[in-house]
């Protein structure tokens, strides 16, 4: 009963996509001209390719009223196909087969779609919503980017959510590169122990005692808040405050030291940060590696731009290029 539940629903969804695209170009095909990206519940499509040269020649007025207008009308075209797929396909009586509806819900300016559920909108009408108002070209709509991870710090959502905007409203490779390295900079002027990753630390009491009979415990972020209350009683340390179970944290990288730690906790809660924290030696370089130029690879990579170049490193061409 599952497996056709599920295949009953993979079939409706593809009809979905395949009636959109002959609404539009004439062919029945899930993977025709029109469409972008297809999911388990919706698919996206654009009608600017097939009408392209209309388009450049002035035939067809194509701006956002219209835009909406069209969309609006290949949906309700779609919605009328179902019953007759769903009597034809899964012999299903007409009073149920017309029960299955597909809705409008966004229309987008622009967008980049990176692999399966992970894609950003610049949309500008939500659900007949219209959003491009107050001098505002739209509204993010982001599915499974960095943006939304847990383990990007909030300044870093903040920040990959301007250059996505930026990006989808048609800033240039050089705009952008340009605004990276100057965020590097910024980030290379934070304290180190404001650079890590957010994690939220579980079942810290059961490898704190696994690590105190074999020294050593699998996951990283635990690891840290390990280190961490280890070099609190080293340093006899009474006002700082432990980690325990269930506490959200800052893991940093460190350098190679003494004691072996890779890397170090801290609580987010935590004000008041010890000396002796402050004069670990943070692996600054990794950090910024983890936290700037991964995340800005996973988010704009797909565009092929030459991210190297957001690298704020001195070199001899730089001290002499006028």
């Amino acid at each position: 009963l599952g497996q056709s539940t599920t295949l009953t629903g993979r079939t409706i969804a593809r009809h979905m996509s395949a009636a959109t695209n002959e609404v539009i170009t004439g062919t029945y095909d899930h993977v025709g001209q029109s469409i972008i990206y297809g999911d388990t519940d919706s698919v996206y499509f654009s009608a600017y390719p097939a009408y392209k040269d209309q388009i450049d020649s002035g035939e067809f007025k194509w701006d956002k009223d219209t835009i909406i207008d069209l969309y609006d009308a290949v949906g309700n075209q779609v919605n009328d196909t179902f019953a007759g797929f769903m009597a034809d396909l899964h012999n299903c009586p007409a009073q149920y087969g017309k029960i299955i509806a597909a809705s409008r819900e966004s229309v987008a300016e622009s967008g980049m779609f990176i692999s399966k559920k992970r894609y950003g909108l610049l949309v500008y009408d939500d659900e007949g919503t219209r959003v491009d108002t107050d001098g505002k070209r739209g509204k993010l709509k982001v599915t499974g980017l960095e943006i939304k991870r847990s383990d990007t710090p909030s300044y870093m959502q903040d920040f990959l959510k301007e250059i996505l905007q930026e990006t989808l409203e048609g800033a240039s490779e050089d705009v952008m590169i340009a605004r990276i390295r100057e965020f590097r900079q910024e980030f290379k002027d934070m304290p180190p122990w404001e650079k890590g990753t957010p994690k939220r630390v579980n079942n810290l009491t059961k490898y704190t005692k696994q690590w105190g009979k074999t020294g050593k415990c699998g996951v990283g972020h635990v690891m840290a808040a390990i280190n961490y209350n280890r070099l609190i009683e080293m340093h006899n340390d009474k006002y700082s405050l432990p980690i325990i179970d269930g506490m959200k944290t800052i893991v940093c990288k460190l350098k190679t030291n003494p004691l072996g730690m890779t890397s170090i906790g801290i609580p987010t809660d935590e004000k008041r940060i010890p000396d002796w924290y402050k004069d670990l030696p943070f692996d600054n370089e990794l950090m910024e590696e983890t936290i700037i130029t991964k995340k800005i690879s996973n988010l704009l990579g797909t565009l092929k731009w030459d991210l190297s170049r957001t690298e704020t490193k001195t070199t001899f061409n730089d001290l002499f290029d006028f």
